[in-house]
């Protein structure tokens, strides 16, 4: 996976801060959760949102990413991937919703943050074992858009897709070596 180069693009914590009210991604339900629900959900621990912004306007949400924790059967992986592993369920990062406003859509955001997902999911393998990261597309096409950075369909539904933790590590490790 190439890292999409913007030095000035940040990607933070969500807090009260940012300007969640002015975010649109042309999804009514992505910009109801930022807007109302991610902050919540953070200070009950449910999960984390990150967001990008610019140095030069930090309260302007250019997108985001919400993360948790979560366990998923070893039968809706690959069959390749689950004989490999426990029949207990398993646990995993989810990635559950990523948006660009849609001032901002084809700029390579949504990779930016997407990497960044990848790398906290990595660094996170440090202290906590989890063997993959899924994610929910809201579509087809967005499934297509995982699939391009190597996320694998779940059997039992091709909107939810995984990509293992040794693959994760694997792109962690290419883009470190591709930037030294």
């Amino acid at each position: 996976m190439m890292l999409p180069y913007d030095d000035k693009l940040l990607i933070q914590p969500l807090d009260s801060n940012h300007l969640r009210g002015k975010f649109d991604c042309g999804q009514a339900d992505l910009n109801s959760y930022l807007q109302q629900t991610a902050q919540q959900h953070q200070k009950k621990q449910v999960s984390r949102s990150w967001v990008a912004v610019r140095p030069e306007a930090p309260e302007t949400i250019l997108g985001f990413y919400t993360i948790t924790l979560a366990e998923i059967p070893p039968e809706h992986l690959n069959s390749k991937d689950a004989k490999k592993l426990p029949k207990a369920n398993l646990p995993v990062v989810r990635l559950s919703r990523l948006a660009v406003d849609q001032n901002h859509q084809g700029l390579q955001i949504g990779q930016r943050l997407l990497v960044d997902a990848i790398v906290r999911t990595v660094r996170l393998l440090g202290d906590f074992a989890v063997v993959a990261m899924i994610v929910d597309a809201k579509d087809a096409r967005a499934s297509s858009y995982y699939q391009h950075f190597g996320f694998i369909p779940l059997l039992d539904d091709p909107l939810k897709l995984y990509l293992p933790a040794q693959t994760l590590i694997d792109v962690y490790a290419s883009m470190t070596d591709s930037q030294v």
